[in-house]
């Protein structure tokens, strides 16, 4: 177990982090100077905490008001850095086994490190005859094979490309099952925040803004700022009118019951891949919930997904934007449907896919 209660002050920035964690892997998700690599290092114990206490286990590692502050060398955690900080002038097996001993048994650890993570064919090579995902899995094992109590990862697999990435965050899941330990990890990246994080820690400026499952934090972020970094890019001012029902410029929605009084304003968010578009065949049946006709203004593509701009027909639900709502859809979805073509559609927002956050 985990327990965190850090805060850090400098000229201008301050970290406040709080949170318990057991052998699980937390994603600290948020942009760049959001505090991540921070609450890392004050982990490590490369920066030491004005206020608060770390505990790992049993083990006490930093407490400033007790003047408690272990040394990094004694704190029996590995770290994972973004650039890998392999040593050039030792072979695979040389890193692995460095900071682990010369016995019998320490060389029986890096046999199986070897075998964890796959790199029993490049054990006598160095660093520069391996591929970026090849090095980063030399890393993983170094960290991993002193048997560390905590695992940090900084952003480790930024540098590779798309297929290697899915691979290691493959790989990390089986070796936190392996090893059964806490593993923070760092990423600005929501899709893989949300493919490894047993929790998710949202931060930004310093703090921790929310902080639960993957899913629920997605479905349901507590606050604007949360929204907006989770990618809810359809946040539309609305009235309340009555417990499941809300206004939003001349649209009532139907929404599920939500304990803000008639009268209260709210935001009404809907994820971009929630949005349904119905068929012209479809459209009008009495089980379309929130249904809205209109137009597809303008599309965009990375080659994967396809985000579409629809204006709802008579009825601005943005008004100071040029369309009402965002759409995604997978590119397979988009071409199937020959969007380019018909550009009148109508659009469905179920009720399970609105999320309400007060004013």
């Amino acid at each position: 177990m985990l327990t965190a209660h850090i805060e850090k002050r400098l000229a201008d920035f301050t970290l406040c982090a709080d949170f318990e964690i057991g052998p699980e892997i937390l994603v600290l998700f948020g942009p760049s100077g959001a505090g991540k690599t921070m609450t890392l290092n004050c982990f490590a114990g490369l920066i030491a905490p004005d206020r608060g206490r770390i505990v790992l286990g049993d083990r006490v590692l930093s407490d400033p008001a007790a003047g408690v502050h272990v040394p990094t060398r004694d704190r029996r955690v590995g770290y994972v850095f973004q650039n890998y900080a392999l040593f050039p002038h030792l072979t695979v097996r040389e890193n692995i086994a460095f900071g682990v001993g010369r016995a019998a048994e320490a060389r029986a650890r890096v046999d199986k490190m070897l075998a964890l993570t796959r790199l029993g064919d490049f054990a006598t090579r160095y660093p520069a005859q391996l591929s970026g995902g090849q090095q980063q899995r030399v890393a993983l094992a170094r960290a991993l094979a002193t048997r560390p109590d905590l695992l940090l990862l900084d952003e480790p697999f930024s540098a590779l490309d798309a297929p290697t990435r899915m691979q290691l965050r493959r790989e990390l899941c089986e070796l936190q099952s392996e090893f059964k330990i806490p593993m923070v990890f760092v990423t600005h990246d929501l899709g893989e925040a949300y493919f490894l994080a047993d929790k998710l820690a949202v931060m930004d400026a310093g703090m921790i803004l929310q902080i639960g499952a993957p899913g629920e934090i997605l479905r349901r972020p507590q606050d604007l700022r949360v929204a907006r970094a989770v990618g809810v890019k359809n946040i539309l001012p609305g009235i309340v009118e009555t417990a499941n029902r809300v206004r939003v410029g001349d649209a009532v929605l139907d929404v599920p019951p939500y304990p803000f009084k008639p009268g209260a304003p709210v935001h009404v968010c809907l994820r971009p891949e929630r949005i349904m578009l119905l068929r012209p065949e479809r459209a009008g049946r009495s089980s379309d919930e929130n249904a809205f006709h209109g137009a597809l203004i303008r599309e965009m593509s990375d080659g994967m997904n396809a985000t579409l701009y629809f204006r709802a027909e008579d009825l601005r639900l943005a008004p100071a934007l040029d369309y009402d709502l965002q759409i995604e859809l997978p590119v397979y979805i988009y071409e199937r449907l020959d969007l380019s073509r018909q550009r009148e559609w109508t659009v469905s927002l179920r009720k399970n896919a609105i999320h309400l956050i007060g004013d």
